[in-house]
This record gives C-alpha cells, structure tokens and sequence, in this order.
C-alpha cells in the first residue's frame, strides 16, 4: 500500500511541477539570452554553419530550435548582423513573427526545454527509488521539482538545467558502468559522456571526473572492473566523444586557416609583439605569442597545422571563444562591488542566499550522519572501506565542478553551478533511507512533510522563481544587496509591466530595462528616465517611472539618484516602478 501511495504522490508532485513549467513558459517574458540561443539553433538546421553564439556546444541550441525548424514559413534572414540583433530581429521584426507571433516562437523553443527538465526529475525520481526506497523518492522528487531556482529556469531557452541534467546523467550512468561493465553500458555511458560535453564547454571537467573515479574503483577493488576496463573506458569516452561532436557540427571537416579569426589572429599577435604590448593582455594570451614565435619550434609546427582539415571545427573555435571571455572576465557584481574579473568567493555567496533554507538544511542533516557513520567505518574496516566508493560518486564530482566553477572569470549567475546544485536533493534520499535503516518509523511522515514544505516554498515564490532568494538573504526584496544579473533580473517580467501598464493606463511613463529586448516591443509610448546630470541641473521627475534592479544597481551608473527614492510598486521580482505624478 504504501508504494502505491508513494507512486500517487509522485505522479502529483510531477504533474503539478511540469503544470507550472509551462505556465512560466508563457508567462515570462524573453530573458536576455534565448532569442540568441533560439535563433542560433535554427540557423544550423537552416544554413549548416556554426557562426552564431559559439561560446555554447550546439546540441541543447539544435534541440530547442527543432519545433521551428519542422514549421513552415520560419527561414531566418540577415545572418550577417551579430547574433543579438538576429535573435531580436527574428523574434519580434521578422515573417515569422508576423505569421505566428513573437511569443509563439518563444514558447514552441521553449517546450522542448520543458522536456529536458522533466527527465531529469524523473531521472533522480528513478535514481532514488531504486537506491533508497519509494519514500526518499518523494522527498528527492520534490526537493528537485519544486526549488524555485529550477522552476524559474526549466522552461528557459539556456544550457544551465540542460547541462545539470547532462552532468548528472553521466556521473550515475557512470557508477553503473563501474558496477558491471560491459560494452553496452560502455557505449551508453560514452554516448552520455559526449552529451554532456555537448550541453556547456565547462562540462570538460568530466574528463578529469571519469579517470580518477575509474582509478577509485580499482583502488576499492569493485567486482569485475579492471585495468583493462578502466583503458577501454578512456577510449570509449574519446572515440565515442568525437564522432558525436563531429555529428553535432555538421559531419564537416574544416581547414583551419580557412577561418579568416585565425589571420586576424597572426595580426594580433604582430602587432602586440611590434608594438611591445605583451604586457597589456592576459596570461595565455603571452603565452600564444611566445609559443606562437615563427623562431622557435612551436611556431613552425602552428604555423603549418594551420592547414590542416579537422572534424568539428566550430566545436574547437566556440571552445577557444569561451575559454577567450574566461580569462578577459565579464562584468559582475557581488555585495555592493563590481568587477571585471569576478570572485573566487562568487558562487559560495550566491548559493548560501539562492538555496532554500530546507535544502540547506537538509544537506547538513546528511552530512552529520555522513560523518558518523564514516566515522564508525573507520574504526572497524579496512582503509579503503572507510568511505564507501558511492559516497564518491555522489560527492566527487559537484565538488569538483564547484571547486572548477570557482576559478570562473564570469560570474553572472548561480545557474552556472546548476551542475553541483542538481546534487544537493540526493542528500534527502540518502538522510531518509539512513534513518530507515536505523528503524525510524515516520520516514513517510518526513517525506511528506519535506515535499509538503518544498511546495509550498516553490508556490509562494511564484512567479518570482528566477528571481527567488531565501529567507535568509531577506526575500528577492533584499536579492540585489548580494547578486544581480540572471539571479535577480534578466528581462523575465517586461509582459508583467506591460500588463501592469495596461490595467493601470498611466499617461506618462519612462523606462530603464535590464535584457535584450527593445523596450519599445511592450512600451512604444514610454521615454527615456532622467540621468543624474539632469537632476542635477534642477529638473524634476514626472510621471511613472519604471526601473529594473540590474540598470538601477549594476548597469547604468548614471541613476543614482533613483536610489534613495521609495519604490510605489514592485513587478515581479526584477523591476521598481516609481510614481512622480
């Protein structure tokens, strides 16, 4: 009886997540990046090359366009602009818009995102009830589905959900190889290895995930896996690796030097060594131009492999593209500060006020036990024993995507640790089935209980998900005081203010909004907002004036003076809209 009542309570807790994904699907309006990401998507299916959005694998973009891909009338035009203004123009100026309408084209790109999230709760959902019981699946289950920080992301046309999925999925498949090997499982965990390499260029790390928990296994001795199967593991991830990116691309192969970036490249590098300006650029930047020198070895052996034709070339540039942005960092801001370069500290302070204070909570309760029962292991078995090898498997790898994500120049949102983040609800899994294991007889109380709170939790941040901070950060109120950008405001409530200046039918309204989408698309009517210099001057403020957090704390310095004022309305969680009337 009680799994049949586990299974019910599954189905309602998926059911109910998966309503309120695609109700944020038509809700929130376009963040910053998914006209990119969409439009890229649909130019490889249209045209077969890879010149859009590089600094992302193309396989989650491949994905999301292919509802539009398989309509007719959708061609896109004008693909010599820059990506930006072919997304917009292609979203809200284009036939396609005309004929289906911009938030069409923006929901359909986004159901199959939809997909994604749902398989990775289902996937956990499976995970957990095979290793712990039908109990801890619903507490998992819930923790996962219903974290505000999934529910305002697993709709979005972006590879952060998709990549956690990805990253997940091939950690667990790979504890399932290590348990039985066998060529099969070889070919499936290689082909989720390549997956994941495919959804985010940080994913790379994998490669350092599934060698040393290769040799963890030989070192605990696990049934049936040996040298040999660890050697056909690393070959498998590498063959399997290539020929997926190869098809991924194209199924092309390109002369290096037949991309014009690498003669600008040459120039570059003349230029600074001409011009003695080594000094001025980042690390591995010098360190191009010393191994790029036409003297020494290094130089001619570059200097010649630039003929050469290789698979997948728009996989390396967008690789190199993103490793470029890393090292000259991305405009951040974190507690009052903003920098070029980031924090090392960036992402431990945006997941203390972005995590729900449950699954804080939760994750502490396993590790109290974690440590005892460690604890007790180490006193009565053999070394390698003392901390089990799938303890390992749950642990090793989002630390170590954590600890890589750490080194990261460009912090702009926790969405990027989403990978280690996806991890944190398996501690309520393992937390219930210990304590069932030590007789406790209220584990479905408790598991009802933790999805009764996370619901709950995830209901009252709607439709503020992407802008959720927990209670111990003060709400998404107080969110700006720690981070902006895609935890706080990220263009998702322009339609909220539209529909709030539609209700409301003010006469005079001026705009400053954060995203990528012209303010004239919602707010034809709507001016400029006074700069300081102009308050300065002793001109006053009139009418309504509506700012979002990023342009008033982050973006536009120039509106300071709006900072000491009094908001008269919030809009979702990202806009303040001031009445000087």
């Amino acid at each position: 009886m009680k799994p049949n009542l586990a299974k019910l309570y599954l189905v309602l807790i998926i059911a109910s997540a998966f309503t309120w994904q695609c109700i944020g699907a038509w809700q929130d309006s376009q963040t910053t990046d998914e006209a990119v990401h969409l439009t890229a998507g649909l130019s490889y299916w249209q045209t077969g090359s890879f010149r859009l959005n590089p600094e992302h694998p193309s396989l989650f973009k491949l994905w999301a366009s292919l509802p539009l891909h398989l309509l007719p009338n959708t061609q896109i035009t004008n693909l010599d602009q820059t990506q930006w203004l072919v997304g917009i123009d292609y979203l809200y100026h284009s036939t396609a818009q005309e004929q289906y309408n911009s938030r069409f084209l923006l929901v359909a790109g986004r159901f199959p995102m939809i997909l994604i999230w749902l398989g990775l709760i289902l996937t956990t959902m499976i995970y957990s009830w095979r290793r712990w019981g039908p109990w801890s699946a619903v507490a998992v289950t819930a923790v996962l589905a219903y974290d505000p920080n999934f529910l305002g992301h697993g709709h979005l046309i972006t590879n952060d959900v998709a990549t956690a999925f990805a990253y997940l999925g091939a950690c667990l498949t790979l504890n399932w190889f290590i348990e039985h090997p066998s060529w099969k499982r070889l070919g499936i965990f290689s082909s989720l290895f390549s997956v994941a390499l495919l959804t985010k260029f940080s994913t790379i790390v994998l490669w350092l995930v599934v060698p040393i928990i290769g040799l963890m296994a030989i070192i605990y001795q696990r049934p049936n896996f040996t040298w040999r199967w660890w050697w056909r593991l690393m070959l498998g991830c590498l063959v399997v690796t290539t020929i997926m990116t190869w098809l991924a691309y194209g199924g092309k192969f390109t002369r290096i030097n037949a991309d014009p970036l690498i003669d600008r490249l040459w120039q570059t590098r003349s230029y600074l060594v001409n011009n003695h300006l080594e000094a001025t650029v980042p690390t591995y930047t010098r360190l191009f131009i010393h191994l790029a020198d036409p003297d020494r070895l290094s130089g001619k052996v570059l200097t010649n492999v630039q003929h050469w034709s290789i698979p997948a070339y728009a996989y390396w540039y967008g690789f190199f593209s993103a490793f470029s942005h890393n090292a000259y960092g991305h405009a951040a801001y974190l507690l009052g500060h903003v920098s070029e370069l980031g924090w090392w500290y960036y992402f431990p302070v945006a997941m203390g006020v972005k995590t729900p204070i449950l699954t804080l909570f939760l994750l502490l309760v396993w590790l109290i036990i974690s440590v005892a029962i460690h604890g007790e292991q180490w006193r009565k078995k053999r070394w390698a024993e003392r901390v089990p090898f799938d303890f390992w498997i749950l642990v090793f790898p989002p630390l170590l995507f954590f600890l890589w994500s750490m080194t990261s120049h460009i912090n702009i949102g926790f969405r990027h640790i989403f990978a280690t983040y996806v991890f944190f609800p398996l501690a309520a899994g393992s937390a219930l089935h210990y304590l069932h294991r030590r007789g406790t007889r209220w584990i479905p109380g408790i598991a009802m209980s933790i999805a009764i709170v996370t619901m709950t939790v995830g209901t009252l941040a709607w439709p503020n998900t992407i802008g959720y901070f927990n209670g111990f950060a003060g709400g998404a109120k107080n969110g700006w005081h720690y981070v902006t950008d895609s935890n706080l405001d990220w263009g998702q409530d322009y339609i909220r203010l539209h529909n709030f200046f539609d209700q409301q039918k003010f006469s005079e309204v001026h705009v400053a909004l954060f995203g990528s989408v012209p303010s004239n698309v919602y707010f034809p009517e709507a001016t400029g907002v006074m700069r300081d210099d102009e308050i300065t001057a002793g001109l006053h403020p009139s009418g309504i004036i509506a700012v979002s957090y990023n342009e008033l704390y982050f973006g536009d310095t120039s509106l300071t003076w709006l900072r000491s004022q009094a908001p008269t309305w919030r809009i979702g969680s990202s806009i303040l809209v001031f009445d000087f009337r």
